[in-house]
């Protein structure tokens, strides 16, 4: 059933995005990538900033970075450190917002954190696929849990994105597109049963200029991580590979504007796409589908910008 004609996402679109002024806008994963520019873009929409990270450094660093910026927009941030495999974390998150913002509706809910880890579907050990499935789905799934109902019940108007991946809609690749198509599955329900009443979309990007190829460094001890030096962790091959995102990816702000421009047309599924890549993740997405309805076998067609950054070719 409808909510209020107040609080209904018609067409799942806010087309005034002047109505989330005043909110508070949740993002986590947010003190860096594409979670740092959804919130740089939710402060200069007047969105009051909740900055959540594992990385409690990064989030300082944040909140230093940002916090003219919020001054001059008439707006607040809220930094608390969250990792998003923790359920108590996502409570704990929940109770210093209501802290910090009593009464503030929360008008936009990003689950963007996400680890790019686990290997091969036959490789991957019990850890890898806790480790990226927990992040990639079941941090999404309990934000989602914590948050929505309230968003639900609250007379304002609110909206849900999840970043996914162009893994979630191309032939799945190892432990990590599983859990990108989970993740977008996981959205594709969440819009059926909120039926209209807050918008909910899914970001799925091509090569961003982001740290994910280096999640390793946040790997938790018990789901296979090593104590030390976060940066000891990460692969020297990675690292190499992640340098190559930074230089070829698009900016993340592109993926921030694409999702702000989703929440005002309604449009679902956001292909974040390369400027030098345009076009290959809706070949992506028509590959597989072709593949479903014509009884052939799952494949990706080849991407330059991708053989480029991961091969270095």
């Amino acid at each position: 059933m409808e909510g209020s004609n107040h609080i209904s996402a018609t067409n799942n679109a806010h087309p005034d995005l002047g109505v989330l002024r005043d909110g508070v806008a949740i993002v986590t994963g947010g003190a860096s990538g594409i979670g740092l520019a959804l919130i740089e873009q939710s402060i200069e929409h007047r969105l009051h900033c909740v900055i959540a990270d594992v990385e409690e450094p990064a989030i300082e660093r944040t909140i230093h970075r940002l916090q003219d910026k919020a001054s001059e927009h008439g707006v607040q941030l809220l930094g608390v450190r969250t990792d998003v495999l923790s359920p108590g974390d996502i409570d704990n998150l929940a109770f210093e917002i209501e802290a910090k913002f009593p009464g503030k509706p929360i008008s936009l809910l990003c689950c963007n954190a996400g680890v790019g880890a686990g290997g091969s579907v036959l490789g991957a050990r019990d850890v890898d696929w806790q480790f990226v499935l927990g992040v990639n789905l079941m941090g999404v799934v309990y934000c989602v849990r914590k948050f929505v109902p309230k968003m639900l019940q609250q007379d304002a108007p609110g909206s849900v994105m999840a970043t996914s991946s162009q893994d979630g809609l191309c032939a799945a690749s190892g432990v990590y597109g599983v859990s990108k198509h989970a993740c977008v599955a996981l959205m594709e329900a969440l819009h059926g049963e909120v039926l209209g009443r807050i918008s909910v979309h899914v970001l799925c990007p091509n090569a961003v200029a982001t740290n994910i190829v280096t999640s390793e460094r946040n790997r938790p001890v018990r789901l296979g991580g090593v104590d030390g030096d976060p940066s000891s962790r990460v692969h020297p091959a990675a690292k190499r590979v992640a340098e190559r995102f930074k230089k070829y990816g698009m900016p993340p702000s592109r993926c921030a504007s694409m999702v702000f421009d989703a929440i005002q047309s309604g449009v679902f599924y956001i292909l974040a796409e390369a400027e030098d890549d345009e076009g290959y993740v809706r070949l992506e997405a028509e590959t597989r589908m072709n593949a479903i309805l014509n009884g052939t076998r799952p494949y990706r067609p080849r991407s330059a910008l991708l053989t480029k950054i991961f091969s270095g070719e």
